[in-house]
């Protein structure tokens, strides 16, 4: 999907100059399997190690109480919550999500959309138009950008994470999610296998039904949910900490010197 934003300049640029340094290199470095797997794909013949993002995962242990934020938002006072929270553009998929829950509601008033996140085009616009189709606009929150104290907030309130991209690289906010142990709802496109692996949420591909047969699954069992938010943080403890990921890096460096050492004559 990204390589087909602006195609005739990236391939002037993997032409010209990217190419170049990337043969160069002792190894290459992607942060998902995917990412590896493209990599490959491009035909370059170096060393690919996978090593992923890290967290700070006692930040999001303690949070606050879900009546900090809906005092903020009374409107979502005694609601499920399912929360996105990240860039509003075109590629997090957030098309998909407005028609589902819009969809949903037609048949339940338990549950309200929170969408936090500047807004990078005019993407805003067209999900405030879908859910407005669907008589769901009301139902839905825009808290604007959520930094520091306010997105713990709204991380301690929410019941579902749901991020339905057409295109992820490595999403900071599903570690930050799973840290806060929710029950994700993610589709194949960001490229994070292991939620679905461990049983810490649905991924599904960005399809309209599964997203919407994951979400009513998610929504109608307090159980699952509980279930999927124990797996979600032993996920992140296992193997998303920053001494996890230093661990991997600090391997990795020492193999590609020992490689590149020249024994004394």
């Amino acid at each position: 999907w990204n390589l087909q934003q602006k195609r005739l300049k990236k391939r002037i640029y993997m032409t010209a100059i990217q190419h170049r340094v990337l043969k160069k290199a002792a190894a290459l470095h992607a942060i998902t399997r995917a990412e590896a797997n493209r990599i490959r794909d491009l035909g370059y013949l170096n060393d690919v190690e996978m090593i992923p993002n890290g967290i700070h995962s006692e930040e999001f242990e303690n949070l606050p109480e879900r009546s900090a934020f809906t005092q903020r938002h009374p409107e979502a006072s005694g609601k499920l919550i399912v929360l996105f929270l990240g860039r509003i553009q075109q590629k997090k998929g957030l098309d998909i999500l407005a028609r589902v829950f819009g969809n949903l509601t037609q048949t339940r008033d338990d549950v309200r959309l929170v969408v936090a996140g500047p807004e990078e085009d005019n993407t805003l616009s067209e999900v405030k138009a879908i859910l407005s189709s669907h008589g769901a606009l009301e139902k839905t929150i825009f808290p604007g950008m959520l930094t520091g104290h306010q997105k713990l907030e709204a991380l301690g309130a929410a019941d579902i994470f749901a991020l339905t991209s057409y295109s992820e690289g490595f999403s900071m906010a599903l570690l930050e999610a799973l840290s806060a142990g929710l029950p994700l709802l993610i589709t194949d496109e960001c490229n994070f296998p292991e939620v679905g692996e461990s049983n810490a949420g649905f991924v599904t591909r960005p399809d309209d039904r599964e997203v919407f047969r994951s979400l009513s699954a998610l929504l109608d069992s307090a159980d699952l949910r509980q279930e999927m938010s124990d797996n979600a943080r032993r996920l992140v403890r296992s193997n998303y900490t920053w001494e996890r990921i230093a661990e991997k890096m600090f391997t990795l460096y020492e193999t590609i010197i020992a490689r590149n050492t020249i024994a004394p004559a």
